[in-house]
């Protein structure tokens, strides 16, 4: 049997109506409060009043801050921090995506450790404590809040940067589906893609063990079947894929991601395209590229979430759902551009640390042949 490790800390409260605990769950690790949030929606649909409410009533101070970017930067990161510190709190709320707990990842280091978030970037690896988060995810998707990931970009360069460790991982997750009841379908499509690609990239990972394998086909299991329903507006399907997006953290958390994130950063930094669609256009060429070498994981997966086809097909039922859910088809259907080709290569090798988990080796001729493959769609 395979030898592994596998470390979650994380305290997951997944219950309908459980944002009416943030007050108690906050009480138990700071008396003031940093809530952070991307303000529009959160405040358009009362729950800031909401939580801001909650947590006064725990005789909690509080300092709002409602305008995290999406795509967390190095510069919009150092503004966070200015004001976490000097608004005395000690501990963090993030309600949002993963732009949000990703970005209250780096303001916990920062404020604790000091330096520039640049000094962190992998391959350095954060062991000391940090500031107690306590995460509450709004889309079905990312999984951040079960994970020692968080994803920050370069000002320099516009490039996706890696802070990793497990002391960046939040204290509490409330999933409360709640949350999800105003999500337009853009983000459930692109959240969940982003869900599909944690399962099989995970699954197929070197750093895979037997206790991530169990998180990532329950994810697939889960998003396969209800990620259509999400997207059509079911109201239980979207609970059910909050459910797939925190296994699916937890797979990632042990056995990161591979080719299909290398090459999709550039196109969410470059194009500013969801990152779960900028990673699933190219997935379903990885695995068909991979297909002789993965066959057997990819089966595994398939009869293991109950997608229950042959390896052969896997890609073609992945594909069928993906339509379901309005994924374009192709890179030019997303509006990029073909002169781009070499360029997403170049970002997709440069980042060494998801290559190197891939369970096949992919060189330069590799990545341009599946990125050939993704302009013209699957």
């Amino acid at each position: 049997m395979d030898k592994f490790q596998f470390y979650l800390p994380t305290r997951i409260i997944f219950e309908k109506g459980c944002l009416s605990r943030i007050g108690e769950v906050a009480s138990k690790y700071g008396k003031k409060c940093f809530l952070m949030t991307m303000g529009e929606f959160a405040t358009k649909y009362g729950f800031t009043e909401y939580i801001l409410e909650k947590i006064s009533e725990r005789e909690l101070s509080v300092y709002l801050y409602d305008e995290v970017e999406m795509n967390p930067t190095e510069k919009g990161v150092n503004k966070i921090t200015e004001l976490f510190v000097d608004s005395g709190c000690d501990v963090i709320i993030a309600f949002g995506g993963g732009s949000v707990i990703d970005a209250a990842k780096a303001v916990s280091l920062l404020a604790k450790l000091g330096g520039k978030i640049g000094d962190y970037y992998f391959p350095n690896v954060v062991d000391k404590e940090l500031y107690p988060i306590i995460a509450i995810p709004t889309t079905c998707g990312t999984g951040s809040e079960v994970t020692k990931y968080a994803i920050i970009t370069e000002d320099e360069t516009g490039k996706k940067k890696t802070v990793l460790g497990d002391t960046l991982l939040p204290r509490v997750a409330l999933l409360d589906s709640n949350t999800l009841k105003y999500l337009t379908k853009g983000i459930i499509s692109s959240t969940g893609a982003d869900v599909i690609c944690h399962c099989i990239e995970s699954f197929t990972s070197n750093k895979r063990s037997p206790f991530s394998d169990m998180f990532a086909v329950e994810s697939a299991k889960v998003a396969f079947e209800c990620l259509p329903r999400a997207f059509n507006g079911d109201e239980e399907a979207k609970e059910r894929m909050l459910y797939a997006s925190c296994l699916g953290g937890a797979a990632i958390n042990t056995a990161g991601t591979t080719a299909a994130h290398a090459l999709g950063y550039y196109l969410s930094s470059r194009y500013h395209i969801p990152h779960g669609v900028a990673t699933v256009m190219f997935l379903p060429h990885i695995i068909d590229y991979e297909m002789e070498a993965i066959k057997g994981r990819i089966e595994e997966l398939s009869y293991g979430s109950r997608l229950n086809v042959p390896a052969e097909q896997f890609t073609m039922k992945l594909s069928e759902i993906l339509n379901q859910v309005g994924v374009p088809k192709s890179l030019e259907e997303l509006g990029i551009k073909v002169d781009d080709k070499d360029t997403i290569v170049q970002e997709g090798l440069s980042f060494r640390r998801n290559l190197e988990n891939n369970p096949v080796k992919l060189e330069e001729k590799d990545l341009t042949t599946i990125v050939e493959r993704a302009f013209k769609g699957r």
